[in-house]
């Protein structure tokens, strides 16, 4: 087991916590491994844990009254599900489905958290910033959705992918993924059909370069441009 499970970008859980309650957490509640279409949590259902995912990538959802599959975010490395339980939230809004396989989280339950978040102020700092920034991301998402065309909708998905996910590859950026077209159309809003019509214009352009299990940007300020209204 790593001692930096609980890394996030800058901020390391894992100096706040004593090694001995660290330890005693893993022995209690070890790594969970997953694989591609398991179910972390669904709609509904009692908010016990909040959950760290080590590696691999979770997407959140909801069903709308037909039935139909809503995705919300695709979450990776370091990010955090199922915190808003710390403000009182006790089932879930959304469904948290594994979209990679090997995804490896690790959980921790409320009332251990609520003791952290008590008793080690840097804790609590850091998780009202993460839940400041998950909400940020969904509304720049709800902007998306509802002012920008299907295009710019795709472009700005690669963009954001690259930019949380991606590392560097000769001038660009490319990031592993296990989505469907029909995932990436979820994600933007459109049918599979126009997300595969908008993915193959786009390599035509020269902007991306994709395939089932990476997609290369050579340049994301050109990338940038492909949402551009043409001339």
């Amino acid at each position: 087991m790593k001692n930096d499970i609980w890394s996030l970008d800058n901020f390391d859980f894992y100096k706040i916590l004593c090694p001995y309650k660290y330890e005693a957490h893993i022995q209690e509640v070890p790594n969970l491994c997953f694989n591609k279409h398991d179910f972390l949590f669904f709609e509904k259902d009692a908010a016990k844990d909040i959950i760290l995912i080590d590696r691999g990538k979770v997407k959140l959802g909801h069903y709308d009254q037909e039935g139909n599959e809503c995705v919300m975010a695709i979450l990776g490395r370091g990010e955090i599900l199922g915190q808003t339980a710390l403000f009182g939230e006790t089932t879930h809004r959304q469904f948290a489905e594994v979209v990679e396989d090997g995804t490896q989280v690790c959980k921790m339950s409320i009332e251990k958290a609520k003791e952290l978040t008590r008793d080690y102020v840097p804790f609590a700092i850091e998780m009202n910033r993460r839940i400041g920034q998950h909400i940020r991301r969904l509304e720049r998402r709800i902007e998306i959705l509802l002012f920008k065309d299907v295009r710019t909708r795709l472009v700005e998905f690669i963009k954001d992918m690259a930019e949380q996910y991606g590392r560097p590859k000769n001038d660009g950026m490319v990031f592993e993924h296990s989505l469907t077209q029909s995932d990436i159309a979820d994600l933007i809003g459109t049918s599979r059909k126009s997300a595969s019509l908008l993915l193959n214009e786009l390599e035509d352009e020269g902007y991306i370069q994709f395939n089932r299990k990476q997609i290369f940007v050579p340049n994301l300020k050109k990338l940038e441009l492909a949402a551009q209204p043409k001339k």
